[in-house]
C-alpha cells in the first residue's frame, strides 16, 4: 500500500518539474526577445544618427523679448511709484510679486521653449519640435507637405526669427513659431519638396 502511494506523487513530481523547465524556457525566450527588440531599437538609433540633417534651425534669441519688456515694465512701474513716495502701497507690492514670481516663470517658460524649438531637414523628411511642453520632435515626409510659408511678427522683423507653417495634404496647418532664419529654412524646404 505504500508502494502504491509512492508511485503517484512521483507524476506529480515531473509535472513539477516539466512547469519548471517549461518556465525556464520561457523566461529564456523572453530574454531572447526583449535583446532582439534592444538591438532593433539600437539599429534603429545608429540609422538615425547616421542620417545626419542637411540642415538645422534652432529658435530665435527673441523668444525672450516679451519676458525682457515685461520686466522693464513692472520695474519702470515700481521706481515710479518708489519716486511718487508710494512704494509702500498695494500697486508697488503688486509689481514686487510679479517681478519675484511672474518674471521668473516667463523666463523658464522661454528658455524651455528655446532649448527644445527646432527643424532639421533630412533628404526624405522634416523633423521639427514646436517646443516645450510638447514632448518628442515629429518625423514628417516631404509628401504630406502641401505649402510651406513663413510670416514674421513685429518683433521677429526687428530681430529676425519668425513662424514657419506647414501647410499639410490633409487640410491641417503647423505652426513652429519663434525659429531663427525662417526665410533659409522655408527655402530649403520647398527645394527638397521639388
Amino acid at each position: 500500500m505504500e508502494t502504491g502511494k509512492s508511485k503517484t506523487p512521483k507524476p506529480e513530481a515531473e509535472k513539477l518539474e516539466a512547469k519548471k523547465i517549461g518556465a525556464k524556457e520561457f523566461e529564456a525566450l523572453e530574454l531572447e526577445a526583449k535583446e532582439l527588440e534592444a538591438k532593433e531599437l539600437e539599429a534603429m538609433e545608429l540609422e538615425e544618427v547616421e542620417q545626419t540633417a542637411l540642415h538645422s534651425y534652432r529658435a530665435h534669441w527673441h523668444i525672450f523679448v516679451p519676458t525682457i519688456v515685461i520686466c522693464i515694465l513692472y520695474i519702470a512701474g515700481w521706481v515710479t511709484l518708489y519716486l511718487m513716495d508710494k512704494s509702500q502701497g498695494d500697486l508697488a507690492r503688486l509689481f514686487i510679486v510679479v517681478l519675484a514670481v511672474g518674471v521668473p516663470l516667463l523666463f523658464a517658460h522661454a528658455f524651455l521653449r528655446y532649448q527644445t524649438i527646432s527643424i532639421k531637414i533630412f533628404e526624405t523628411h522634416l523633423q521639427y519640435h514646436t517646443g516645450w511642453p510638447r514632448a518628442e520632435p515629429v518625423r514628417l515626409p516631404y509628401g504630406l507637405i502641401d505649402k510651406i510659408k513663413y510670416t514674421r511678427g513685429l518683433s521677429g522683423r526687428v530681430f529676425g526669427g519668425g513662424t514657419v507653417i506647414l501647410q499639410l495634404v490633409a487640410g491641417e496647418a503647423i505652426g513652429i513659431a519663434d525659429v531663427e532664419k525662417p526665410a533659409a529654412a522655408t527655402a530649403k524646404v520647398a527645394e527638397l519638396m521639388g
